[in-house]
This record gives structure tokens, C-alpha cells and sequence, in this order.
């Protein structure tokens, strides 16, 4: 069992992990089981990266050169950006972006493995701090990427085609759809991933916590702030 500890843990986050856990090890939109298993691999190395801990305490990242301490056979662009995402997502810039999705990695790939690394830093974390080991899928499910691209996308401005949503105004004063789900509306599958897990330990509304609205409020941008979060 998944999280199996005397802890007691909210249903629905148990399975939302474990769904998360399956999915990951299912093909995805651009990647096979086995290359969306090798990205959570790779997030989970990046710890033990010399050039991502010299790139940390650097002014700049770009001033360190060098290769990753790679655990995959997966691309030299895709472990860049597994372990720029992982160790360093605050300084990325378009220019950076621009240059791991001009040779083997395309936007919506990129927007895949944002999807699965993303995933894995709520899993992971949830389950170091209670102690447990790291999860990993049951067993790889066979199958091939579907490759298809996502034709309700625009150009707005941002780094990758957006979904094209109505924006209005929810009770909250904020969007009905966050920019965050609009840029990885670019392929739905990483936006379905991503968003259980995360609304099952935060969310605007209708979150089944016994603390109030601003306890949660206070609780999550401290944690942002610890975690240097830019947004």
C-alpha cells in the first residue's frame, strides 16, 4: 500500500499519488513509460549533481559549463532541463528555453516532462516528510506516445502556445483557469498529471483541511518563500 504507515493520511491524497505513480509509468502524449520512468529517475538524481550544486551557488548558471551526472539514457537537452527544473526553475529565461527546444526536444515534450518532474517534487516531498521511501510505478504499462498535438492553443505571448479558454472571473477575484494550467494546456495529459495531485494538498476552494482559509493561506507562502519560489 502506498504511504503504508501509522500516519493517518487523507484519502484522496493517497490516491491521487497513486494514480500520479501509475500514470508515470504509462506512455504519455510525446513519451514512452519507459522515458517518463527515466525523467522521474533523473529528478530524483539531481541532488547528487556536482554541476547542478556549482550552478546553485553561482551568480549565474550560465557561467558554469559542464556535463550533468546523468542516470538515464535520456537526452542531453532533457536531463538539462530535468535538472534546471529541479534545482534551479527561478532563473530560467526564455533565451534558455529557447535553446533546449531547438534540437531534440520540442515544446510540448518539454511541457511533458514539466508535468512528470513537477508531479514528483509534490510526491516526493509528501513522502520524505513522513518518512517513507521514495514511491515508484508498480509496473511499466506497454503502449506508445500518441503524438498528438493539441490544436486549441494560441500564440499569447508566452514561451509555449497557451490554451485558448475564456478567461473570467472566479469568486476567488482570480482567473477560472491560472496561466500555469493555460501553458500546460499545451498537452493535456501533463495538465491531468499535474493538477489532482496538486488540488488534493492545495486549493483555492473546497480543500477538506481542519484549518482555515488563512492558516492555509499563511502556511503556503511561507513554504513558497522557503522554497524561493518566483511565482
Amino acid at each position: 500500500m502506498l504511504y503504508d504507515q501509522p500516519l493517518p493520511i487523507r484519502e484522496n491524497v493517497r490516491n491521487n499519488h497513486q494514480t500520479a505513480l501509475g500514470e508515470i509509468g504509462a506512455a504519455g502524449t510525446w513519451f514512452t513509460a519507459q522515458e517518463r520512468l527515466d525523467i522521474l529517475k533523473e529528478a530524483r538524481h539531481t541532488s547528487q549533481c556536482a554541476l547542478c550544486a556549482e550552478r546553485k551557488v553561482a551568480i549565474s548558471p550560465y557561467t558554469s559549463n559542464g556535463r550533468h551526472q546523468s542516470v538515464t539514457q535520456l537526452s542531453e537537452d532533457a536531463v538539462e532541463i530535468i535538472h534546471r527544473l529541479m534545482t534551479d526553475s527561478g532563473r530560467l529565461t526564455e533565451k534558455w528555453f529557447k535553446s533546449v527546444t531547438c534540437r531534440s526536444v520540442s515544446p510540448e515534450q518539454y511541457i511533458e516532462i514539466l508535468g512528470v518532474v513537477a508531479t514528483s517534487i509534490i510526491v516526493d516531498s509528501f513522502g520524505t516528510a513522513i518518512g517513507c521511501d521514495l514511491q515508484t510505478p508498480e509496473a511499466l504499462l506497454d503502449g506508445e506516445p500518441s503524438k498528438e498535438k493539441n490544436s486549441q492553443v494560441f500564440d499569447g505571448g508566452a514561451w509555449v502556445p497557451m490554451l485558448d479558454v475564456a478567461q473570467e472571473e472566479s469568486d476567488t477575484g482570480l482567473p477560472t483557469q491560472p496561466n500555469i494550467g493555460r501553458a500546460m494546456g499545451l498537452v493535456p495529459s501533463a495538465m491531468a498529471l499535474f493538477f489532482p495531485v496538486m488540488r488534493a494538498h492545495y486549493s483555492l476552494s473546497d480543500i477538506d483541511l481542519d484549518i482555515s482559509r488563512a492558516q492555509i493561506e499563511l502556511v503556503a507562502a511561507r513554504i513558497s518563500s522557503h522554497n524561493q519560489c518566483f511565482y
